[in-house]
């Protein structure tokens, strides 16, 4: 596995990988309307070309260079996404990524990292060093949902 900064040519398979994230791994931990609410279909591969600007941005290609994972981190600390095809979960994809952009975080002196975790990702996050500082209950399409904000000091 190789982790590498964000291409554009990445989009499509980043929205497409998002998509069946959350309806392979969402799926094992909240309902089919959470999940169809979640992601109704796979956002427009342009939100990962502009989501991309300003942050740092990284994708994980497995030996094929098919992408397997990626993630990001604002400026401030957060940790907007971090997902892995469903099939590799487990697999270490999720926690090199996370990894890596505590690496990049402590290079640019980012102090504290926070994050929104999903039921599923919120063990990858705990074993990682995260803490639980809330559960975030919220709507989204009509529909209940809820994640846990977590965070990190890294100084």
């Amino acid at each position: 596995m190789l982790i590498r900064p964000f291409h554009h040519d990445d989009a499509a398979a980043l929205a497409a990988l998002f998509h069946a994230s959350v309806h392979g791994a969402g799926s094992r931990f909240y309902a089919p309307e959470q999940v169809a609410a979640w992601s109704p279909a796979p956002p427009p591969p342009e939100r990962f070309v502009g989501q991309a600007e300003g942050r740092t941005f990284l994708v994980a290609v497995d030996e094929h260079a098919v992408v397997i994972g990626y993630g990001d981190l604002e400026p401030n600390g957060h940790i907007d996404h971090l997902y892995c095809r469903p099939d590799r979960i487990g697999t270490g994809v999720g926690s090199s990524i996370l990894a890596a952009l505590e690496a990049a975080a402590r290079r640019d002196g980012i102090a504290r990292l926070f994050v929104e975790a999903s039921e599923n990702a919120r063990p990858l996050f705990e074993r990682r060093g995260f803490t639980l500082d809330a559960r975030n209950d919220f709507v989204r399409a009509g529909v209940a949902i809820h994640n846990y904000r977590m965070s990190k000091d890294l100084a």
